[in-house]
């Protein structure tokens, strides 16, 4: 059930998820950072992604940040239905106005080669906006 709070909360405190994955967004020392942790494995995961997605967005651009994290490494799987989210939410970046648009900075586990594959094929969509780490 998504939990996505609106763009009050500032740079932390959304969340969303269901029974098999969680998502939240928290402030760290770099910035704030997205953290994935579990198996997106349904047949809709965007019902839950695309709200979490939007208050990020808005928290994102609320803030004026130049970037945001987005951790991998607690995340054992994404279903390409999950990946959609992920275009979804490059569509939102370059919506939004040129001074406003972040980065997206993942971070993925070197013990999960799918990770690294599916990444490199998503910044090939918007490599001006997606930054490996």
């Amino acid at each position: 059930m998504a939990e996505a709070k609106g763009p009050s909360v500032g740079v932390a405190g959304v969340r969303a998820g269901d029974t098999k994955y969680s998502v939240e967004l928290v402030s760290g020392p770099e910035g704030p950072v997205v953290c994935f942790r579990g198996t997106i494995s349904t047949p809709n995961p965007g019902a839950v992604l695309t709200p979490f997605v939007d208050a990020v967005h808005e928290a994102l651009l609320e803030g004026r940040h130049a970037s945001v994290v987005v951790d991998f490494r607690e995340l054992e799987f994404c279903n390409s239905a999950g990946f959609k989210a992920f275009l979804y939410w490059i569509e939102r970046i370059a919506g939004a106005e040129a001074g406003a648009r972040y980065r997206l900075r993942f971070r993925s586990s070197p013990d999960r080669r799918w990770q690294r594959t599916s990444l490199l094929a998503l910044s090939c969509f918007a490599p001006e906006r997606i930054e490996l780490l």
